[in-house]
């Protein structure tokens, strides 16, 4: 929550507390700006964050803002909110410039003689006023943090779009499954209307520049729609498409369905005061119920962007409160550039009481628990799984419409060898155990051998059962089930594998599973046997799900191991047709991994009530830009790459390719071992490796 607000108005400064109210005179240099906002003055002010200012220079404003505002306070006010605050427990602070002229000034360098006051971790300031006054955020507050990352125009190469994009996602592999990104390319107002409305963003990205606003003119961020084509990185496209403006008028449009709760202008000159007769982008997204937005009061490089960005998503995946991410960020800048204005450009801008509700999600664990499954089995490989936003929905997309039970039955499978479908099953189990499910995963790969000839053994339909009984009971899984759940179920296995007498008079049985065969010839009532083991199987899971108030989501990987005559006559109606009919709040749920060339694939597709999720070889169009951040990611894991040159590294991508218009999901990674092995540009090549 706010604990001070600190209200600078035309020539006073007011100061509310849990305590009292406090009052005092402004400064009179600041005041002199309040009058002449065009002034010699405001343009000394300003110029502090431009690129040819020294960092005296801008220390110096930063003490004059101090001294403007605390000169003439009471002794030791602030000295005295101070005490006591920590970086766990620190006081925030919202600065409420009341007047328009002393808004542009640069705020975030205010700074006493100790530190800048903007990068001090416990005491967290940041602009605005309480605007939006909802209880709640729009929607359903389930996590994933749903984040629609906007390039505004992909042609200028100058924006480094893809180096930031790559950023953001090498940010997000310490604790992947926390955000979902989704990129959109130069579009027009109308396509981005409808990918707001269709992605339903918690937070809404944009990279780009940012046209000044003038007199008689308003500010905006420039989009030229046209896509780019080929393989170089400037090649034009065929047919440029219209250039546009998003000024405050076209930002209204967006806020149709949706309302994004934390909008990122990364673009030049957004946060300045706007023209006199224009409301800007930052008060049209506060006014339609955004919580807060982030944009740049001053130009910011595009490598700054990208270290900007790289920031804020690490700290939005470790929910923190986003007046303690935007410091973080700040230091983060400085750390990496002491000597410029960019930790100083960002302006955070409020307009709710509470900072910790901009970005608030539910998870279906709390910490430390969230970030232990988080980093489980089997997830680790995780952290180099590219590309695919759109299937990355798979298990829980439909959720995030309150109306829309999950799907029960899932599918995941490709014409390709190497397609990601495991990486995208694990990503799917990740996402839908964050937000609370258990879930199991199994490959059923783990569990057949091989023939004579050496083709794969297939598995008959108990075979399965049991694999997947031993699954669940597997201590690696985040959270297995115990020996004694399956009890129950191993009695009935005994009993009705066997048949005859002892089943029919419903013998006592060993609690363990004594290993039989199912023994279709033991009397005339075989197909009721295996539909009663099938039967305590799904019981097992159903009693637990319940018990644990908790969906179980199964996935079984490799699922073309299994019999085709066997999954079609048995596992299909017994095991996926109960599962896809049982009702109930906590329900069982199974995602098939399979290739469509398993002739039992056909069978599922026509049993499934929707539509499997197929993947394709990467294309073209997005070779370039995933190499980036893959270089971006294996530079996290491996530091020795920084003596390496991803230009080179994309030099040898290009040669490696040829004319090829697709390539599959694990082309980088053996294109780098390829020029690791090869000795790369020299000394310590294979060390870095």
């Amino acid at each position: 929550m706010t604990d001070v607000v600190l209200h600078i108005a035309e020539d006073r400064v007011q100061l509310h507390t849990s305590s009292g109210e406090f009052d005092w005179p402004l400064g009179d240099e600041v005041v002199e700006i309040a009058r002449d906002p065009a002034g010699a003055k405001a343009m000394e002010f300003t110029a502090a964050l431009e690129a040819g200012a020294t960092r005296d220079q801008r220390a110096q404003i930063g003490l004059r803002l101090h001294l403007a505002v605390f000169d003439a306070a009471p002794p030791d006010l602030w000295a005295g909110l101070q005490s006591g605050v920590s970086e766990r427990d620190p006081l925030r602070v919202r600065v409420d410039i009341e007047c328009r002229a002393l808004a542009q000034l640069p705020w975030e360098l205010m700074r006493d003689r100790r530190q800048a006051m903007w990068r001090e971790k416990s005491v967290l300031l940041r602009r605005g006023r309480v605007v939006t006054t909802a209880d709640s955020p729009q929607g359903n507050t389930k996590g994933p943090l749903r984040v629609l990352l906007v390039v505004c125009n992909p042609r200028d190469r100058r924006l480094l779009a893809d180096q930031e994009l790559a950023m953001i996602g090498a940010a997000l592999t310490q604790l992947p499954g926390r955000l979902h990104t989704e990129v959109i390319d130069g579009p027009t107002l109308r396509e981005l209307i409808a990918e707001v409305d269709h992605v339903r963003p918690h937070v809404l990205h944009f990279i780009g520049h940012g046209m000044r606003a003038v007199a008689g003119d308003m500010g905006g961020l420039h989009f030229n729609a046209a896509q780019p084509t080929g393989d170089t990185p400037d090649a034009e496209p065929d047919e440029p498409r219209e250039t546009w403006t998003l000024g405050p008028e076209q930002m209204d449009h967006l806020y149709g369905s949706w309302t994004p709760r934390l909008v990122v202008l990364n673009a030049c000159r957004q946060a300045h005061a706007p023209a006199a007769e224009f409301a800007d982008l930052i008060d049209t997204c506060l006014e339609r119920g955004s919580s807060a937005v982030v944009a740049m009061q001053a130009d910011i490089d595009s490598p700054a962007a990208a270290e900007f960005s790289h920031a804020l998503y690490e700290g939005l995946a470790s929910a923190r409160s986003i007046d303690a991410v935007i410091t973080s960020v700040r230091n983060h800048l400085h750390i990496d550039e002491p000597d410029g204005p960019s930790w100083a450009l960002p302006v955070l801008q409020c307009g709710v009481k509470d900072p910790s509700d901009v970005v608030r999600v539910e998870f279906g664990h709390v910490e430390p628990e969230l970030t232990r499954l988080n980093r489980s089995w089997p997830f680790s490989e995780l952290a180099m799984f590219l590309g695919r936003a759109t299937e990355r929905r798979t298990g829980w997309w439909e959720e995030t419409e309150d109306t829309t039970p999950p799907d029960r039955l899932l599918a995941i499978t490709s014409a390709q060898h190497k397609s990601g479908k495991t990486w995208l099953a694990k990503w799917c189990l990740l996402t839908c155990m964050l937000r609370g499910e258990d879930i199991t995963y199994i490959d059923l790969a783990d569990y057949t051998g091989r023939g004579d000839g050496g083709e794969p053994v297939t598995l008959d339909w108990l075979a399965v059962l049991r694999a997947l009984r031993e699954a669940c009971m597997d201590k690696r899984q985040p959270d297995s089930m115990n020996s004694t759940d399956f009890a129950r179920f191993n009695q009935v296995l005994n009993l009705a594998a066997q048949g005859g007498r002892q089943w029919a008079e419903r013998m006592p049985s060993s609690e363990l599973d004594l290993g039989h065969s199912f023994s279709v010839d033991a009397d005339r009532h075989a197909e009721r046997r295996r539909a009663e083991i099938f039967d305590a199987f799904l019981t097992t899971l159903r009693n637990r799900a319940l018990a644990r108030r908790r969906p179980h989501l199964l996935a079984i990987d490799s699922a073309q191991r299994i019999s085709e005559s066997d999954f079609r006559s048995a596992l299909l109606p017994l095991l996926l047709g109960p599962v896809q009919e049982i009702g109930g709040d906590f329900p069982l749920r199974i995602l098939a991994v399979a290739p469509q060339s398993w002739a039992g694939f056909r069978h599922l597709q026509e049993f499934m009530p929707g539509a499997p999720v197929v993947l394709t070889d990467f294309q073209l169009h997005d070779y370039k830009r995933l190499a980036r951040e893959f270089w971006e990611r294996k530079l996290r894991e491996n530091h020795l790459l920084r003596r390496l040159s991803f230009e080179d590294f994309e030099a040898l991508l290009d040669r490696m390719k040829g004319n090829q218009q697709s390539f599959h999901v694990g082309v980088y990674q053996r294109v780098l071992d390829t020029w690791l092995d090869m000795g790369g540009m020299g000394g310590g090549m294979r060390e870095a490796g």
